[in-house]
């Protein structure tokens, strides 16, 4: 019988002291207090599993931390002082990345033998958009490297761009990607065989497709995530890609849900159904690594919702909603 095991990252406004760490096998679930740590909003993996990664807040400084699994140790932080902490981190062959919504930056933290050693660059963005409160300045959210180039790619919720970055010892902005006004990219994935990438709007709900086999980066579809019928408030927050491609899914607050959405042969999407959430304010989500299960954290309800996957038509069955584990907004399993 399969183990899935993994990381859970929250705020700890509340009830959370830190990460917490899953462990189910389709039918009982666990969960337990990992390592107490200040508001582990986002979380990666190393590629030897080794090390996890995590945003961090310590007193008024924020950054990014290392823990070694096996030890079950924060083995270095890297803070600045007075800072809002960043809400994304990805890795990268230079570096780690930490996006901060607040502060507009993309920084990049050096690693040294397999843990964070410090900030190496900082880069803000200049530019707004028409939401007021929410565009009156550049919001990174959200940075990934280009599996198939080396472009790397940082969402910009605040400018309605994706910003494109090269790295020849540092981070240099090359081109972007303009968005609709309003729309405020926010995160992406990458098809896994075809040079596709899937970007969600935060503040319109959309998935935009965009193509890039000729070398540039073009918008060539988008579809809506929530009903036609619907006219309450609601922002989108997770994008996942299942492991086969034909599917993309992803999580709606306020409308407390999860869109799934058929890729077509021409890599558009259409919306195949949406499930409830089974709990308010559906945060992060992630995928097992065989694919046969969706793990969904409600943050403002303290749960966990499982979910089995239909792999021929994409649809999600509740399994269980009644995980508890608080303020979580971060979802990540162990391959």
């Amino acid at each position: 019988m399969t183990i899935y095991t993994g990381f859970l990252g929250s705020y700890t406004r509340r009830k959370s002291t830190g990460i917490r760490r899953f462990a189910f096998d389709g039918r009982e679930f666990r969960t337990e207090d990992f390592i107490q740590i200040g508001n582990p909003a986002y979380l990666a993996l190393s590629s030897d599993g080794k090390t996890l990664f995590s945003v961090v807040k310590n007193g008024d400084d924020s950054g990014a931390a290392s823990i070694d699994i096996n030890e079950k140790k924060i083995t270095a932080i890297s803070t600045a002082e007075g800072e809002a902490p960043p809400c994304y981190l990805s890795l990268i062959p230079e570096g780690l990345l930490a996006c901060n919504y607040h502060a507009g930056n993309l920084d990049l933290y050096a690693i040294e033998y397999g843990h964070v050693a410090g900030r190496l660059q900082s880069i803000s963005h200049d530019g707004s958009g028409p939401v007021t409160g929410r565009q009156d300045s550049s919001h990174i959210h959200f940075a990934l490297k280009n599996p198939y180039n080396e472009d790397i790619l940082v969402c910009d919720l605040g400018t309605d761009r994706i910003w494109i970055y090269s790295f020849n010892g540092e981070l240099r902005k090359k081109d972007s990607i303009n968005f609709p006004a309003g729309s405020g990219p926010r995160h992406l994935v990458f098809h896994k065989s075809e040079k596709i990438a899937y970007v969600l709007s935060e503040l319109t709900s959309e998935v935009f497709t965009i193509d890039f086999r000729d070398g540039s980066y073009r918008i060539i579809h988008s579809s809506r995530a929530l009903p036609g019928d619907f006219s309450g408030e609601s922002i989108a927050a997770a994008i996942r890609i299942s492991k086969d491609n034909k599917f993309i899914y992803t999580s709606n607050r306020g409308h407390d849900s999860i869109t799934i959405f058929k890729v077509t042969e021409s890599f558009t999407t259409s919306v195949v159904d949406i499930v409830p959430s089974h709990g308010n304010h559906p945060r992060d989500f992630n995928i097992s690594p065989d694919g046969k299960y969706l793990l969904l954290a409600n943050m403002e309800t303290d749960n966990l919702a499982l979910y089995s996957i239909d792999p021929e038509t994409g649809g999600l069955e509740i399994v269980r909603s009644d995980i508890y584990s608080p303020e979580c907004v971060s979802v990540i399993f162990e391959e």
